[in-house]
C-alpha cells in the first residue's frame, strides 16, 4: 500500500519524524510531499537534518500570501502529486493550511484522508487553525485524536467511534524517541525559555510590548530563540534594543529540532504562545506560562502545569511568572510514547 504524507511545517515534521519509521515497519510505502508553508533552512532543512528525515519526494515553491493565497497554491500542488502517484490515502497531520489543503484536494479526488490529531477543539470559531482542523476533521475517513478531549469531542460531535481511534500524541514519541537516540536528558536549570510566534502577538505592536517589558523584568535569566516573523516585529516597532541591552535576557536565532529540545529540557520553565511548545514542555515536566487564550488542551490548565498570561498587561504576565510554581503531579494527558506505532498498524489495517 502506498501513503501520501503531507508537512508543511516544524511541527508537521516533529509528527512525521515519529510516524516516518514505524510506516516503514509496516511495510508502508511513503512518498513524503512538502508544501513549502514554511521553507528556510532554520524551520525545515535543519530538521529533515537533525531528525534523519528523508528528503521528500515533492516540494512545493510557495509564495507567501493570504491564507486563501496560500492554501489554494498548495491545494493544485497537492491534487497533481496525488493524480501522479495514485496513493491509497492521505495523511495530515494538525490544524495548518497544509492540513486543510491537502485534505480538500484529497477528498474532491476520492482519496481517502487520515488526520493525525483530530478533534481538538476552542471557543476561537475564526482561528485559522480552528478552521482548518474542524474541516480536515468533516474530511477525514480516519480520526487520529491525540488525547481523551479530543476523542470526546468528536464522539461528542457525531464521528463514527469505529473509524476514530484514541492514539495518543506522536509529538510525545518524538521527544521520546529523539532523547533517547541523542542522549538528552531533562534537568532543572534556572532559565526560563520564551517563544513567541502567533499573529494575535507578533503582529501586535501593543502586546508584542507588554510581552517584551515582562521579559526584560522577569524573575530570572531569560533565553529566547527568535522566531523570524517576530524578529521583524521587534524591529519594526522598536522593541529590538530593549531586549538586546538585558543582561539577563539572551536573544538567539531560530533552532533545530535539538537544539531546542535540549534548551526545553534544561530550563526551569516555559513561557510561549506556541500550541507545539506547551504540550513539549509539559511533557518533559516544566510548568507553562501560556502567552494567549487559545486553549486547546484543557486538561493542562486543569492539571496546574499551564497558566494562561494575557498579554494585554506587562504587569500580568509577570505576576504569573513569579507565582506559577505548580507542585502537583502532571497526568499522562498525552499517552504513552506509543501512538506513531498505532497509526501505522490502523492504516495497514484499513488499506493493505
Amino acid at each position: 500500500m502506498k501513503i501520501v504524507s503531507i508537512v508543511g511545517t516544524r511541527p508537521n515534521l516533529v509528527k512525521e519524524y515519529a510516524v516516518h519509521r514505524q510506516l516503514q515497519r509496516w511495510g508502508i510505502e511513503e512518498v513524503l510531499v512538502h508544501t513549502g508553508q514554511h521553507y528556510d533552512y532554520e524551520m525545515s532543512d535543519l530538521f529533515f537534518e537533525e531528525l534523519s528525515l528523508p528528503r521528500p519526494h515533492y516540494i512545493n515553491t510557495l509564495v507567501k500570501g493570504s491564507h486563501a493565497q496560500e492554501t489554494a497554491t498548495i491545494m493544485v500542488f497537492v491534487e497533481d502529486v496525488l493524480l501522479a502517484e495514485q496513493p491509497d490515502a492521505t495523511l495530515v497531520y494538525g490544524d495548518v493550511n497544509s492540513t486543510l489543503a491537502a485534505a480538500v484536494a484529497s477528498a474532491k479526488l476520492r482519496v481517502p484522508v487520515a488526520h493525525v490529531e483530530a478533534g481538538i477543539r476552542s471557543q476561537a470559531h475564526y482561528n485559522p487553525e480552528e478552521v482548518n482542523r474542524r474541516v480536515a476533521d468533516v474530511l477525514a475517513e480516519v480520526l487520529f485524536p491525540a488525547t481523551q478531549s479530543a476523542y470526546d469531542h468528536l464522539i461528542a460531535e457525531g464521528y463514527d467511534p469505529k473509524v476514530t481511534h484514541l492514539v495518543g500524541d506522536t509529538i510525545l514519541d518524538a521527544l521520546q524517541q529523539a532523547m533517547r537516540e541523542h542522549h538528552i536528558a531533562v534537568t532543572q536549570g534556572d532559565y526560563l525559555v520564551a517563544t513567541v510566534h502567533r499573529a494575535e502577538n507578533a503582529d501586535d505592536p501593543a502586546r508584542l510590548a507588554n510581552i517584551v517589558e515582562a521579559l526584560c523584568r522577569a524573575p530570572q535569566p531569560v533565553r529566547f530563540p527568535v522566531h523570524p516573523r517576530t524578529g521583524k516585529s521587534l524591529r519594526q516597532f522598536g522593541l529590538w534594543d530593549r531586549l538586546e541591552r538585558q543582561s539577563h535576557v539572551e536573544l538567539l536565532p531560530s533552532l533545530g529540532f535539538l537544539s531546542f529540545l535540549r534548551l526545553l529540557a534544561g530550563c526551569d520553565r516555559v513561557v510561549t504562545d506556541s500550541g507545539g511548545v506547551r504540550r513539549e514542555g509539559y511533557m518533559l515536566g516544566k510548568p507553562v506560562v501560556t502567552l494567549i487564550d487559545l486553549i486547546w488542551f484543557p486538561e493542562l490548565i486543569a492539571s496546574g502545569w499551564n497558566q494562561v498570561a494575557d498579554p494585554g498587561s506587562a504587569e500580568g504576565i509577570l505576576e504569573v511568572l513569579r507565582s506559577h510554581r505548580p507542585q502537583g503531579e502532571r497526568p499522562p494527558v498525552f499517552g504513552d510514547g506509543r501512538a506513531a506505532e498505532r497509526i501505522a498498524r490502523i492504516l495497514a489495517e484499513r488499506y493493505q
